[in-house]
């Protein structure tokens, strides 16, 4: 995959981030060049298929959705594709129902914890989503679009693995 260098207005900052915003949808591209200040936005960095489910799915249908070595949380949406949280397979674990059949009607809405958490935008810089994160005490972020529908998801992983790249460059 090549990468386009960024137009730039006549300060040198970089337009790319307005110019995907009025087209509705961020560019995400590892091999991007940074920005003339070096700082990677959230839409460069996050996943753009993070497992999802809605509100209304069992906690055994959202156990089954998570599957691979990059699926530890998962996107708990409502019926417009809104966030309304994040949980971690650990929380499902930790929550399982203990009857046999429970984890078939237990839908995962339950487990949340009431409150929306932190949500970021693309255009939102890799470390201002860092502080949301420890912030809230949480290890994932859900990005949004101007409608508030998902888009992506920041987790911590993503920012050590930038930090990782960072000092050995």
């Amino acid at each position: 995959m090549t990468s386009r260098p960024a137009a730039t207005d006549q300060s040198g900052v970089e337009r790319a981030g307005r110019r995907t915003r009025r087209q509705g949808t961020a560019r995400s591209d590892a091999a991007a060049p940074d920005s003339v200040y070096g700082v990677r936005t959230a839409a460069q960095v996050m996943n753009r298929c993070p497992p999802v489910a809605d509100q209304n799915t069992s906690v055994w249908g959202a156990w089954g959705r998570l599957r691979g070595p990059d699926s530890q949380y998962i996107v708990v949406i409502d019926r417009r594709l809104r966030p309304l949280g994040v949980l971690e397979a650990r929380d499902l674990a930790l929550r399982w129902p203990p009857g046999p059949f429970d984890a078939h009607r237990l839908p995962v809405r339950q487990l949340l914890n009431g409150s929306v958490g932190p949500q970021a935008r693309g255009e939102d810089a890799v470390a201002t989503v860092a502080r949301a994160m420890l912030a809230a005490r949480t290890d994932a972020v859900p990005v949004v679009d101007d409608d508030g529908r998902l888009v992506g998801l920041v987790t911590a992983r993503h920012c050590i693995e930038l930090v990782a790249c960072r000092v050995v460059v």
